[in-house]
C-alpha cells in the first residue's frame, strides 16, 4: 500500500522532504489504525495526524479542516494510506466517494473515544504549562484521556489530574498527539518564541483557555519559621543569574528579614557548558533528587520563592507560591504570568525569543560571545533590582495585592 503525506498549505513546503515512514523513526512503529469501518481495509483515526487507509477502488477522498473550510487534500485515490504533516490538534473532515457515491463523512469528534498525548521530551517547566490544557482536551471532548511522562511527573499526574491514566500508548486511541513546546512547526503553528509558554497548550491543542490546576499540598505545613524557598540552577547555566556572589548577598538579606532560606534544587551543584553553579553556602540546604509532591509541600507555604526560567519556578507558580523569577535570556512574557519578574532591558536580553537565531544555542552567549558583554542579561542583573522585587513583593503581601489570574 502506498504512504502519502498531505497538508494544509501553511506546511506545504515541507511536502518534498517528508518520506514513509519519517515519523515511525521519530516516535517507533505506531499502533494499527483504530478505528474500523464497515468497508473492508476502510479504517482511520487521529493517531500521530489524521491517518486515513483508503482500500483497492474507484475512490475519491476530500480531507478539509471542518472549522476554516480549507481543502487540504482532493483526489481520486485507492490502495493508500494518506497521513497529515499537521501533528497538533486539527478537527479534520474527510468526505469519501465510492463510485461515485459518497459513502463516509466523519468530522473529527473525540467524544466517548480514548485520546492519548506522548510527551516528547521537554523540561518540568514546559509540561507545567501544558498539563492544564491536557485536562481542559478532556473536559471539552468529553472522552478518555491517558498520557505518557517520565515517572518522576506521574505523581502529579495521579495527585492533580485524577481522571487522566499514564499509560503507554493504548492500541484503541482514536487519535493521539505528542505535545513538544519547541519550533517545530509540524508540531507547534506558530513560532514558538513568539508565544508565551502558557499559550503553547492553545496551539497543540486546539483550544482558548484553560483552567488554572493548583497543586494543593499533601501534608501540613512542617516549618514553624517564616521561611522562603530559592532555586539557583536551571535545565543549562547559562539560563542562572551569573551576578557574582548575587545570591549570597540575597540570601544574606533575606535572612535579615527573619527568614530561613532553603535551597531546593535537585543537586548540590550543577556544571555545564563550563560553568558550574552550586547551592549558595549561607542556604539551607534542602536539595537532592526527591519526589516533586515534597516540593510542593514546601513551596505551597513558603512566604515566597526566587528561581530562575526552569521548572522549579512553574512547580512553585503551579503551588500558588508568589514568584520573583530573575531571568536575562528569556523576555518578560515568555514565562507565566508575574508581576515579580527580574530582568535589566538596558543590556542585551531575551536571545531565546530572538527569531533570526538558529536554537538551541547553548554553548556560548549568541551575540558577545569572547567579549566583556557575554552574558551580560544575566551578569548585569544587580541583586538591589532582586531585594527592590522582595520588598515590593513583600508590600504586596501585607496589603493583600498579591494575585494570581485564574485563567491561562
Amino acid at each position: 500500500m502506498e504512504m502519502k503525506y498531505f497538508c494544509a498549505p501553511k506546511l506545504s513546503v515541507f511536502l518534498p522532504n517528508s518520506k514513509p515512514g519519517t515519523f515511525k523513526e521519530k516516535f517507533g512503529e505506531l499502533k494499527p489504525l483504530a478505528v474500523k469501518t464497515t468497508c473492508p481495509g476502510l479504517a482511520f483515526d487521529f493517531n500521530c495526524g489524521l491517518r486515513l487507509q483508503i482500500p483497492k477502488g474507484n475512490w475519491h477522498v476530500k480531507i478539509l479542516d471542518s472549522d476554516s473550510e480549507i481543502v487540504c487534500f482532493d483526489e481520486d485515490v485507492s490502495d493508500i494510506l494518506l497521513i497529515s504533516l499537521e501533528k497538533f490538534v486539527v478537527r479534520w473532515q474527510f468526505l469519501l466517494w465510492l463510485d461515485g457515491q459518497l459513502v463516509v463523512d466523519h468530522t473529527f469528534n473525540p467524544e466517548g473515544w480514548r485520546v492519548h498525548f506522548c510527551f516528547l521530551p521537554s523540561g518540568m517547566g514546559d509540561r507545567i504549562a501544558l498539563f492544564p490544557y491536557m485536562e481542559e482536551f478532556r473536559k471539552k471532548w468529553r472522552c478518555n484521556v491517558s498520557c505518557t511522562v517520565e515517572p518522576y511527573l506521574q505523581e502529579i499526574i495521579r495527585l492533580y489530574f485524577p481522571q487522566i491514566q499514564c499509560s503507554p500508548i493504548p492500541d484503541d486511541s482514536y487519535a493521539a498527539y505528542f505535545p513538544a513546546p519547541g519550533f517545530n512547526p509540524l508540531f507547534l503553528p506558530e513560532e514558538g518564541r513568539k508565544l508565551p509558554m502558557e499559550k503553547f497548550g492553545q496551539q497543540i491543542f486546539g483550544l482558548q483557555h484553560a483552567q488554572k490546576i493548583t497543586y494543593y499540598p499533601t501534608k501540613p505545613r512542617q516549618i514553624i519559621e517564616p521561611y522562603v524557598c530559592i532555586a539557583v540552577q536551571a535545565s543549562a547555566t547559562f539560563k542562572t543569574w551569573l551576578y557574582p556572589d548575587g545570591w549570597l548577598q540575597v540570601v544574606d538579606y533575606l535572612k535579615s528579614l527573619g527568614y530561613r532560606v532553603l535551597c531546593i534544587d535537585k543537586n548540590l551543584q550543577e556544571s555545564n557548558y563550563g560553568l558550574t553553579v552550586t547551592c549558595p553556602p549561607n542556604a539551607e540546604d534542602f536539595t537532592g533528587n526527591l519526589p516533586l509532591s515534597e516540593r510542593i509541600n514546601l513551596l505551597a507555604y513558603a512566604d515566597f520563592f526566587i528561581g530562575l526560567p526552569s521548572g522549579l519556578s512553574w512547580l512553585a507558580a503551579a503551588s500558588d507560591c508568589p514568584v520573583i523569577l530573575i531571568s536575562g535570556i528569556t523576555p518578560a512574557w515568555f514565562e507565566f504570568n508575574t508581576p515579580y519578574r527580574v530582568i535589566n532591558r538596558l543590556v542585551c536580553f531575551g536571545c531565546h525569543n530572538d527569531i533570526s537565531l538558529k536554537w538551541p544555542l547553548f554553548q556560548s552567549c549568541p551575540f558577545h560571545k569572547g567579549t566583556d558583554r557575554a552574558f551580560e542579561c544575566s551578569k548585569k542583573i544587580s541583586p538591589r533590582q532582586v531585594i527592590n522585587t522582595i520588598n515590593q513583593l513583600r508590600d504586596d503581601l501585607r496589603s493583600n495585592r498579591f494575585s494570581y489570574s485564574n485563567f491561562i
